[in-house]
């Protein structure tokens, strides 16, 4: 009997000395003034972080979105979405965004700021995903946006042939990420891959009617591909 009420008086004091798991703790950018449509302040390969107002300036993502076409009624996969500078933006033209990174805190960020915006940003779907492999279904999506992220991409002729079946027959492919040589943003030219060694990688991996843009963006490409 004796035993028995040790145990019961010892048993709640060990279990309030075991640690508690915290939460993983994720401190999003900061922001000079509020603002009712995200402004994430990610590069999302890690490289460099900026203030959005600044990455907007050389990003031009209303350039970006505008070269994408028709977004009404079509499902957009957004490929290292980082905190969602691209998915919010998508959102307002998509039926759908789903948001894909390998950075679950990153995603985390993403679905808080759903909260605060509000209905407009609710067809945004983060979704973790390896690095390797697109955690995307066949014939998932209609459109795929990378940008900033293609250099981190393993084994891309493998990656690209995957992104191919995620895509509706009649899908696109759109990359972009930044230009050779002596520039004021983004990573060194060690980090870049350029505009013929993507085409190279798509090719290989299955995609057709490869085109180009390095007029429309300052300080990036455009590369477009079909299924």
């Amino acid at each position: 009997m004796k035993r028995l009420l040790i145990i019961l008086v010892l048993t709640p004091i060990l279990f309030s000395c075991q640690p508690k798991k915290e939460k993983p703790s994720f401190t999003p950018p900061p922001s000079r003034e509020k603002f009712t449509e995200p402004q994430p302040d990610f590069f999302e390969s890690g490289v460099q972080t900026e203030l959005a107002e600044e990455r907007t300036d050389w990003q031009n993502p209303e350039i970006v979105i505008r070269s994408l076409g028709d977004l009404k009624n079509k499902t957009v996969a957004d490929i290292g979405a980082g905190a969602g500078y691209f998915s919010f933006k998508l959102a307002r033209e998509a039926a759908k965004v789903i948001a894909l990174d390998i950075d679950p805190n990153a995603l985390e960020y993403i679905e808080e700021q759903k909260q605060i915006v509000g209905d407009w940003a609710k067809n945004i779907e983060p979704r973790l995903t390896p690095p390797d492999v697109p955690n995307l279904l066949p014939d998932e999506v209609d459109l795929i946006l990378i940008v900033n992220t293609f250099f981190f991409i393993p084994n891309k002729e493998n990656y690209f042939h995957r992104l191919l079946l995620n895509l509706k027959e009649d899908g696109e492919l759109v990359i972009v990420d930044f230009k050779s040589g002596s520039i004021p943003v983004g990573p060194t030219d060690e980090m870049k891959i350029s505009e013929k060694e993507v085409r190279s990688v798509l090719r290989k991996a299955g995609f057709r009617s490869i085109s180009m843009d390095d007029n429309s963006l300052k300080y990036q490409y455009i590369v477009k591909a079909k299924r």
